[in-house]
Protein backbone atom coordinates (compact mmCIF):
# COMPACT_ATOMS: atom_id res chain seq x y z
CA UNK A 1 0.00 0.00 0.00
CA UNK A 2 2.63 2.77 0.63
CA UNK A 3 4.14 1.55 -2.69
CA UNK A 4 1.50 2.89 -4.10
CA UNK A 5 0.87 5.84 -2.19
CA UNK A 6 4.77 6.45 -3.26
CA UNK A 7 4.27 6.25 -6.54
CA UNK A 8 1.50 8.35 -6.71
CA UNK A 9 3.68 10.44 -5.27
CA UNK A 10 6.48 10.34 -7.19
CA UNK A 11 3.87 10.87 -10.49
CA UNK A 12 2.32 13.68 -9.10
CA UNK A 13 5.93 15.61 -8.78
CA UNK A 14 6.48 14.43 -12.50
CA UNK A 15 3.26 15.34 -13.86
CA UNK A 16 4.12 18.82 -12.06
CA UNK A 17 7.35 19.34 -13.41
CA UNK A 18 5.33 18.47 -17.01
CA UNK A 19 3.30 21.06 -16.15
CA UNK A 20 6.10 23.81 -15.09
CA UNK A 21 7.95 23.06 -18.24
CA UNK A 22 4.76 23.56 -20.85
CA UNK A 23 4.17 26.85 -19.06
CA UNK A 24 7.42 27.78 -19.41
CA UNK A 25 7.31 27.20 -22.91
CA UNK A 26 4.29 29.31 -23.04
CA UNK A 27 5.86 32.14 -21.73
CA UNK A 28 8.45 32.02 -23.80
CA UNK A 29 6.83 31.82 -27.11
CA UNK A 30 4.49 34.42 -25.73
CA UNK A 31 6.99 37.02 -25.48
CA UNK A 32 8.56 35.40 -29.17
CA UNK A 33 4.90 36.84 -30.58
CA UNK A 34 3.39 40.02 -30.78
CA UNK A 35 -0.18 38.89 -30.70
CA UNK A 36 -2.68 40.99 -29.25
CA UNK A 37 -3.64 38.26 -26.95
CA UNK A 38 -0.17 37.85 -25.65
CA UNK A 39 -1.18 39.52 -22.01
CA UNK A 40 -3.86 36.79 -21.23
CA UNK A 41 -1.39 33.95 -22.77
CA UNK A 42 1.26 35.22 -19.97
CA UNK A 43 -1.06 35.63 -17.12
CA UNK A 44 -2.95 31.94 -17.73
CA UNK A 45 1.01 30.28 -18.38
CA UNK A 46 1.72 32.11 -14.73
CA UNK A 47 -1.41 30.52 -13.16
CA UNK A 48 -0.55 27.52 -14.90
CA UNK A 49 2.99 27.74 -13.16
CA UNK A 50 1.68 28.61 -9.56
CA UNK A 51 -0.34 25.41 -10.20
CA UNK A 52 2.53 23.60 -11.28
CA UNK A 53 4.46 24.50 -8.06
CA UNK A 54 1.43 23.59 -5.63
CA UNK A 55 0.93 19.66 -7.31
CA UNK A 56 4.69 19.16 -6.68
CA UNK A 57 4.59 20.77 -2.91
CA UNK A 58 1.44 18.52 -2.66
CA UNK A 59 3.03 15.45 -4.45
CA UNK A 60 6.07 16.06 -2.28
CA UNK A 61 4.05 15.47 0.54
CA UNK A 62 2.48 12.60 -0.01
CA UNK A 63 6.28 11.50 -0.96
CA UNK A 64 7.10 12.36 2.91
CA UNK A 65 4.26 10.81 4.39
CA UNK A 66 4.33 7.60 2.70
CA UNK A 67 7.88 7.75 3.80
CA UNK A 68 7.20 8.26 7.77
CA UNK A 69 4.49 5.58 7.11
CA UNK A 70 7.51 2.99 5.90
CA UNK A 71 9.66 4.18 8.25
CA UNK A 72 6.92 3.31 11.03
CA UNK A 73 6.34 0.17 9.79
CA UNK A 74 9.68 -1.20 9.51
CA UNK A 75 9.90 0.24 13.18
CA UNK A 76 7.58 -2.07 14.58
CA UNK A 77 8.83 -5.04 12.67
CA UNK A 78 12.28 -4.32 14.50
Amino acid sequence: MSDTIMQAGIQGVQGGLDQFGRASSQIASSFASSATNSNQSLVDSLVEIKQAQRSVEVSAKVISVSDSLIGSLLDELA
